[in-house]
């Protein structure tokens, strides 16, 4: 299984920009996120995601389709602190996404055939009880997505592409309890201890 990230860009970078979390990154089933003890600046970016229900390669964007059967919602945890210091001495920023539990997943999902147009879905969350005042931007569609990763690497059935968005939440606190909702429909949830 692979957690494939497709970062959000306010300028749509072409072709998307992709990385990997390894498997152990999954939080599922509404589990707590312990805060590791390496960052002072743990922040999440809302994630709409899709499962992949075919093994696939090179896919044309008239079949992307075909290629996920299920849309639901996850967060990109990333220490943002470890993040900005990578990048400043130009080094790989693996460390600062790629750890456990970083990728929280619905706990439920909806067919694929119920949101007709993926990149038009109600993504929102709330923070707290706080909801930003921003919808989530959904930078990219499945149609320009799977074409470009399948390019690179082969889909296989039970991966997830995790579709970054434009919400992305302030440094999180033990406490804090953040709800993710698609189309009106609470779909994750995730406190911070």
């Amino acid at each position: 299984m692979k957690l494939i990230f497709i970062t959000f860009s306010s300028e749509r970078q072409h072709p998307p920009v992709f990385f990997f979390k390894p498997d152990t990154a999954l939080l599922r089933n509404n589990q707590p996120f312990f805060l590791p003890d390496y960052t002072q600046d743990l922040r999440a970016t809302l994630s709409l995601v899709l499962r992949v229900s075919r093994l696939g390669r090179s896919i044309g964007a008239p079949f992307a389709a075909r290629y996920f059967d299920a849309v639901g919602v996850g967060m990109d945890i990333f220490a943002h602190d470890l993040r900005q210091k990578y990048l400043l001495a130009r080094q790989p920023a693996d460390g600062a996404h790629a750890f456990d539990y970083a990728a929280p997943l619905s706990a439920g999902w909806m067919p694929a055939a119920d949101i007709p147009a993926v990149k038009d879905a109600a993504l929102r969350w709330s923070m707290n009880g706080k909801e930003p005042l921003q919808n989530a931007a959904i930078p990219y569609t499945p149609e320009e997505i799977i074409p470009h990763v399948s390019q690179f690497i082969t889909l296989k059935t039970g991966d997830y592409i995790f579709i970054n968005t434009s919400l992305t939440s302030a440094t999180l606190h033990p406490g804090d309890r953040l709800l993710a909702f698609l189309n009106g429909k609470e779909m994750l949830k995730v406190e911070i201890r």
